[in-house]
């Protein structure tokens, strides 16, 4: 009965139209019906310019893109070279130009930020990870994203993303140097003759196809003044195109009943082909399909406010890399496209705004991060974001944030930005997006506690992030993996990793595979400011992903200005539960103390000062990369503690900060971030009292507040180190 159940609940997630348009694929898939649609123009022969452009002949194609006949963001790479070198300096200069030696010699970037050893042109069918490989005749209509026999195809799918192709092109502007668009059509070439159309796994994907759509075509405008761009190479390309864009329209169904950025890439790839290359046969066919699904997808998955309903921040910076790339070539070829398309991205740029740390560029690692930065245009870290926030300013004409080599993409679209933002940006309406912000520019937080409408991703709900001074002392973990073996199999999606509660080891909600999760927690939450106060300094929210087992979750996050926080976590109910109150903080240098239990950790020249009381008696522990390196665990499974992964693929040590009871409800802890060093913290008669210079910040009672009696909660405990 409860697989019964579950199987239900699984068909109301997706719904009657995203169940029909899935199975509708799957029995394509399975009937065969797709493998014969593959087949029937698989080959070169099938995509030779003369058959997809009637009547075109490749040096007129050519010469429209030389003399701007036909426009792209940019008429030629090399003009550009000046301009980047203003933007950039002299040293990042340098940093451009060795990686695109580095991708010459083999070292291809993965995920943003990672790079393997693949070779030049790369082994498309390696696994780099792992040494595995797939067999390029293996028909993808046969395969999955993970198999014993190759491991994370992601992996080998990456370099066919050619997101190597925009460093070469960074490259060659500063450079002149012809061994970098040489290399990026020997690639080309070396690609088309290992993976003929539509015949093995890297076809696997319509995503995977139309971000190749981008990659090629801005390589081709980069690189189209360039001796090694021949007629032939040139028609091979738009040939190569107008394959990946059939393929994408093959299998729309399942992007549809995805509701993820999924259609939203699909699109944008129709568009491209349809828009950059008229003449094609079908481009108008997909420029129009691409318009309308583009418009839909909009529409259903960024709501008014703004708001990703993939509830990822690197998802988010994904579709508006997309949007801002529509936008700014439907402007420049005068392709009217609905309003809404325009309004909703524009939303969706506000919305990441307030989310940019002002001092590190950095954002929150929040959601699912399955490493894409599809366009790397920039010198900046992945995580960085201050490269979208000025693009999106010059695409969208918003106010900018202040020059800095971060305004390289903006450069290369030929926006520029018309004015400079003067104060912070707006915050989006904290209650509707289900994101609080509380703090100022230097020391903030972000608390999700939001309902779903959608099928939710992961178990977090009142996660808190804790921003200081361009640090993120408490932290997302990030994804690392989606297709590995337990526990790495999306693992990081869990409650446990998350900073909030767990209660009897369960996740908030009921996992029924590796992306999808039932039995939705849904949260609520409110912010305030207190008298005189410019920003938000206190949040007070709930959950109720444990009402199967009686128990309700109240958080209480309060901001001490100039120094910290302090968290109230409330666990009520009835019965006796297990309890654990997780932290991930940053990996720093740390000591511990044992009266109260207080962990200090130093950052610089600085020291911040982490406390937990409760009231219930119970252990605490630090786990650092798995392994518990101080306290007690014995009944925590610590494999997923102590890490973080900054991108795809990347897994770090961070630092667990556990507290864990078995007790009658109702119980609560209290956390103390203290990071003025001026404070101190004191325990007494049952309440935590925060003094700076001797004077009073901020008074909490470890028991509960409101018209519960107060003797329902014993006096403050310190918590010890077992």
């Amino acid at each position: 009965m409860a697989k019964i159940g579950t199987m239900l609940q699984v068909g109301r997630t997706f719904g009657m139209r995203d169940g029909m348009l899935r199975l509708e694929y799957e029995l394509q898939r399975g009937s065969g019906l797709m493998s014969w649609r593959m087949r029937s123009v698989q080959g070169w022969d099938s995509w030779d310019l003369q058959r997809v452009a009637p009547g075109i002949r490749a040096e007129e194609m050519l010469a429209t893109r030389r003399d701007g006949a036909s426009r792209f963001f940019f008429t030629d790479a090399q003009t550009l070279g000046t301009n980047i070198r203003k933007i950039i300096g002299l040293d990042r200069e340098k940093t451009v130009l060795a990686e695109a030696e580095r991708i010459l010699a083999g070292n291809i970037p993965f995920f943003g930020q990672l790079s393997f050893a693949c070779d030049f042109p790369p082994q498309w069918f390696r696994n780099p990870a792992t040494g595995q490989s797939v067999s390029p005749r293996q028909p993808w209509t046969q395969m999955r994203f993970a198999s014993p026999a190759y491991g994370d195809l992601k992996f080998i799918l990456e370099p066919s993303r050619f997101l190597f192709v925009y460093p070469l092109v960074r490259a060659y502007a500063l450079s002149g140097d012809e061994r970098f668009p040489q290399a990026f059509w020997t690639a080309i070439e070396d690609w088309a003759l290992h993976s003929p159309p539509m015949a093995g796994p890297l076809w696997i994907c319509g995503q995977e196809c139309s971000l190749r759509i981008l990659a090629w075509s801005f390589a081709l405008h980069g690189f189209v003044n360039s001796p090694s761009t021949t007629n032939e190479r040139a028609s091979l390309l738009v040939s190569m195109i107008a394959a990946h864009a059939w393929r994408t329209a093959q299998t729309l169904g399942y992007a549809r009943s995805q509701r993820s950025n999924h259609l939203i890439s699909e699109a944008v790839g129709l568009w491209t082909a349809g828009t950059l290359y008229p003449e094609l046969r079908e481009a108008k066919v997909w420029q129009t399909l691409g318009g309308r699904l583009l418009q839909e997808a909009v529409l259903d998955q960024i709501t008014i406010e703004g708001v990703s309903q993939q509830h990822s921040f690197n998802y988010q910076r994904m579709i508006l890399h997309l949007l801002l790339w529509t936008l700014r070539l439907a402007e420049i070829h005068h392709v009217p496209l609905p309003d809404e398309i325009s309004m909703r991205t524009q939303a969706a740029f506000e919305f990441m705004h307030a989310w940019v740390d002002p001092e590190s560029g950095f954002a929150p690692n929040y959601g699912s991060d399955d490493g894409s930065q599809i366009l790397p245009l920039t010198v900046s870290q992945y995580r960085d974001f201050r490269p979208l926030l000025q693009l999106g300013a010059a695409v969208l004409d918003r106010p900018a944030l202040k020059p800095g080599h971060w305004d390289e993409a903006a450069l290369w679209f030929g926006a520029k930005p018309t004015t400079v933002e003067e104060t912070a940006p707006a915050l989006p309406p904290s209650a509707e997006t289900g994101y609080f912000r509380l703090g100022d520019q230097s020391s903030w937080a972000l608390i999700r506690a939001g309902r779903y409408t959608r099928r939710p991703f992961q178990a977090d709900q009142l996660h808190v992030d804790l921003w200081w001074r361009g640090i993120n002392l408490a932290r997302d973990a990030g994804t690392y993996l989606y297709n590995a073996p337990p526990p790495w199999n999306n693992g990081l999606a869990g409650t446990a990793v998350h900073n909030t509660v767990t209660v009897d080891h369960h996740d908030q909600m009921r996992r029924a595979g590796r992306f999808l999760w039932v039995d939705w927690a849904q949260a609520s939450g409110r912010s305030h400011s207190s008298p005189g106060q410019p920003y938000a300094d206190r949040f007070e929210g709930e959950h109720d992903g444990y009402k199967r087992f009686g128990v309700t979750h109240h958080r209480m996050v309060q901001w001490l200005a100039g120094s910290g926080w302090v968290i109230v976590d409330d666990m009520e109910g009835t019965g006796v539960h297990d309890l654990c109150l997780h932290w991930l903080a940053a990996d720093l240098p740390y000591q511990v103390s044992d009266s109260p239990f207080q962990v200090t950790f130093t950052a610089g020249q600085s020291r911040v000062q982490w406390s937990i009381f409760a009231s219930s008696m119970g252990n605490a522990a630090i786990i650092r990369a798995g392994v518990r390196v101080e306290g007690n665990s014995a009944d925590t499974d610590t494999q997923l503690l102590g890490w973080e992964s900054p991108t795809y693929g990347d897994l770090r040590p961070a630092v667990s900060i556990i507290y864990q009871t078995r007790s009658q409800l109702p119980v609560r802890f209290v956390t103390a971030v203290l990071t003025d060093e001026r404070c101190k913290l004191e325990s007494i008669d049952g309440e935590i009292v925060i003094l700076r210079n001797e004077s009073e910040v901020y008074r909490a009672k470890v028991s509960e507040k409101g018209t519960r009696p107060a003797e329902a909660y014993p006096s403050a405990v310190r918590v010890p180190i077992a």
